[in-house]
């Protein structure tokens, strides 16, 4: 018998268990039998649901990919792919495959062309340092691929994988997994991460098939000798496909790489296959137990949108996925679905608010509990910051005097000790209705005399209008209301509360919403459902140039909005006195 329990609601064979480096990241926001689910490809929903996707393409490394493989393992001329790509809108004239956002087909395009120059430099290093190159190398690498007898789990095969790019030196000395990143290159991996990479990298052998199948060992006598030989050194190197930027996270010879895996890579493996218990958060919209999981309140109607028809894969939903679609449907494809972030600098009114908001979590989530009004200011408040994020002059002396006016309305300033506190808490609800999981990520929670406390806090350079609509302003606001009063969080809603606090560097702006007043909660609905209307349907996601432009995420790969912010400076131009 397995000690693993199935989850209610799913269905098939559990004895091939495959762990991936995601499954190594341990974060404390995965749901741990989402996890372990997932770490069983044959494992499905009962019913399971039919096939649904998006009209367009939504991984967002697929043409990228597909580009590098004909560069790289065709042997294609590059500018040749690339002018390809943009012809075939990122199909390569392969049958049944869906066509890139353009704003997708030129991020894709600047991508390869920078992983390109980042395989030169390392090349061009190497043998400068005498050390032989290393060529891309086609195959899946894989970890355990043999049937054994059932074990304790329920399972007869073990298969750990590591998906990047791939590459060994063509003497079989060495070989390579570069890890990729969409936007900056990241400084460091998890160590579990790192293990269980470099472990794939050193001893996985080449595989072909999967998904919710057994892979298959590829014959040693069809392979070149370099692509099955045990390498000596492995490399595992990160690269960062909107800056062009990589850097090498680790150099290991065969015994380090075992070492490593054993002493972290394995463990972190084992917790997330044993994983048990639920925690609702983003992983929702991908759990094949979702249609059966109690930890996840339904609310049917939230929203009050007709489902969209044809019916559309499950997805999930947030005010700033809302906000995004509001000001350019194209921004909200870019940054929100296909999570590309511009790596350019932030602004420093961003730059501050992320700050303040940072330090605020750090001593919301101490112990034990404090009031931020026990909390000194920076000792210079002209140069101070939270983590690697720094700041200086104007904005550094108007965060400390943001930081100075919260303590006059922290919400843990007296709170009693038995209440609960929930810093940065994901709340989570379903509609199963429009098969859609809405997200609510709350600056602060915590229960006040059997109700709940829902704060948003704000740094802010202007002031609110006499009369302005609050929560159409700030539709998160709108969210927690609705959420608060379908009890998604339990509570005494009419001793609930949704809180915004809007920090200035002289004053603070306060409000607050009660959800259990009917008109209260009508208008948050109208606000929601106004927004939630033309997203609901949408599978094209037109860019819709503006004043949203300047500061887009997704400008430095959109023609229209770059077209738009040019027309915009020439007018201006044009209207200045000669």
């Amino acid at each position: 018998m397995s000690s693993w329990p199935r989850p209610a609601g799913t269905q098939g064979d559990t004895t091939l268990v495959r762990t991936n480096l995601g499954a190594a990241r341990l974060d404390h926001r995965d749901c741990p039998t989402r996890l372990s689910s997932d770490a069983r490809p044959m494992l499905t929903a009962h019913p399971e649901t039919p096939e649904l996707s998006e009209r367009l393409q939504d991984f967002t490394l697929k043409v990228f990919m597909d580009a590098l493989d004909l560069i790289e393992h065709d042997r294609r001329d590059p500018t040749e792919v690339l002018e390809e790509l943009r012809r075939t809108k990122g199909t390569f004239g392969l049958y049944r495959r869906r066509e890139g956002h353009p704003l997708l087909l030129s991020w894709s395009a600047q991508a390869v062309r920078h992983h390109l120059a980042a395989r030169t430099a390392d090349q061009r290093t190497r043998r400068a340092s005498g050390l032989p190159l290393t060529v891309p190398v086609r195959d899946v690498w894989a970890l355990g691929t043999d049937p054994g007898p059932v074990d304790g789990r329920g399972a007869d095969t073990y298969e750990t994988t590591a998906w990047g790019r791939r590459y060994a030196a063509v003497d079989g000395s060495t070989r390579e997994l570069w890890l990729l990143t969409f936007g900056a290159a990241k400084e460091d991996r998890p160590a579990a991460e790192k293990a269980v990479a470099a472990y794939v990298a050193a001893m996985g052998r080449p595989v072909s098939g999967g998904w919710r199948k057994r892979y298959t060992v590829v014959p040693a006598e069809r392979l070149e000798p370099y692509r099955t030989a045990v390498p000596e050194r492995v490399r595992v190197i990160e690269f960062g496909c909107g800056d062009g930027a990589y850097k090498e996270l680790l150099d290991w010879n065969q015994q380090e790489a075992r070492q490593r895996f054993v002493a972290a890579g394995w463990p972190a493996l084992s917790r997330a296959v044993d994983g048990t218990g639920v925690r609702p958060g983003s992983g929702c919209v991908d759990c094949k137990a979702l249609a059966r999981c109690d930890a996840i309140a339904r609310t049917p109607g939230l929203l009050t949108v007709a489902p969209p028809a044809p019916r559309r894969a499950r997805r999930s939903l947030s005010v700033s996925d809302l906000r995004a679609h509001r000001d350019c449907p194209g921004k909200f494809h870019a940054t929100r679905q296909l999570k590309l972030r511009s790596v350019r600098a932030e602004s420093p009114e961003v730059r501050r608010g992320r700050v303040v908001d940072d330090v605020l979590n750090q001593r919301h989530s101490g112990t034990p509990r404090r009031s931020c009004a026990d909390f000194p200011g920076p000792a210079d408040p002209a140069a101070w910051g939270a983590g690697s994020l720094q700041l200086s002059g104007k904005e550094a002396i108007d965060g400390a005097a943001m930081l100075e006016q919260h303590a006059f309305y922290c919400p843990l300033d007296r709170l009693a000790p038995t209440e609960e506190v929930r810093v940065q808490h994901q709340v989570v609800c379903y509609d199963p209705g429009l098969d859609l999981v809405l997200i609510a990520t709350p600056d602060l929670l915590h229960t006040r005399h059997e109700g709940w406390i829902w704060r948003e806090t704000k740094t802010a350079s202007r002031y609110l209008y006499e009369g302005e609509a609050l929560m159409k302003l700030y539709p998160q606001l709108a969210l927690g209301v609705l959420m608060l009063a379908a009890h998604v969080l339990g509570g005494d809603v009419s001793r609930s509360r949704v809180e915004l606090e809007l920090l200035h560097a002289n004053d603070v702006t306060f409000e607050e919403l009660d959800p259990s007043r009917p008109g209260v909660v009508d208008e948050a609905r109208e606000v929601i459902a106004e927004l939630a209307r033309p997203w609901a349907g949408d599978q094209d996601y037109p860019t819709t140039p503006g004043r949203h432009c300047t500061s887009c995420e997704a400008l430095e790969w959109c023609r229209p909005g770059n077209a738009h912010l040019a027309a915009t400076e020439a007018a201006k131009e044009t209207a200045l006195p000669h």
